[in-house]
């Protein structure tokens, strides 16, 4: 992966290595999930994998009644690409 530094100090991920932060934040995720549905009783798991022109997040939480982590209208995050996976049985 390649990032450029504008003057300013910013970095400037490009569009196919923004990709490839996805990628293997879905991986991570997928992995995690695996995890979470191995305990008994089985976690419900929420990731939030993200990237932008200047940066990839994961995140990742139990999902608990009531609380929200992200926007649900994922359509809404217009500079940065997001997947969130949910999975396991719910949690009290």
């Amino acid at each position: 992966m390649t990032v450029e530094v504008l003057d300013d100090g910013e970095p400037v991920i490009a569009e196919a290595d923004q990709g490839l932060l996805l990628a293997q934040g879905l991986a991570l995720a997928l992995h995690l999930c695996r995890l979470g549905r191995s305990v008994e009783p089985p976690l419900r798991i929420r990731c939030i994998v993200s990237a932008s022109t200047t940066n990839g997040t994961f995140r990742f939480h139990r999902v608990r009644a009531g609380r929200q982590a992200h926007h649900p209208d994922l359509d809404g995050y217009t500079l940065e690409k997001m997947i969130v996976i949910d999975t396991g049985s719910p949690s009290s």
